[in-house]
């Protein structure tokens, strides 16, 4: 997927995000919920709210369905990625593959469905 889709869908899920830690309180309470919705729904669904929008999904490279701590680990090197000025998540824009240093460390890449995929189903 591209830049600007993926900052798109990163865009609508930090607004949902950040009315959820509005509702528990910011400080390590407000990263806990941010941490849990990420890793929560890749592990879930391979997508965020944001990524059913753009119709974006996460897979892993070695063609495994995404665990929790796979997913846990993605979320982790974000929040590391931000913390460098938001270099892991520039360096999509330039990689030829695509992948933020979060996607690298993970074993990730997000790709672009063809349809959107429903939340609510199994």
């Amino acid at each position: 997927a591209r830049f600007w889709e993926r900052m798109g869908a990163g865009f609508l899920d930090m607004i949902l995000v950040g009315i959820l830690s509005g509702l528990v309180g910011r400080g390590a309470l407000g990263l806990l919920v941010t941490l849990a919705y990420f890793a929560g729904m890749w592990a879930w669904k391979g997508t965020t709210v944001g990524g059913v929008v753009l119709k974006l999904k996460v897979v892993r490279l070695d063609g495994q369905p995404i665990t929790f701590p796979v997913a846990l680990v993605r979320g982790l090197a974000a929040a590391f990625s931000v913390v460098v000025m938001f270099l892991g998540f520039l360096w999509i824009a330039w990689d030829k593959e695509k992948q933020g240093w979060h996607d690298k460390i993970a074993g990730t890449v997000v790709v672009r469905l063809p349809h959107t995929q429903s939340l609510v189903c199994f």
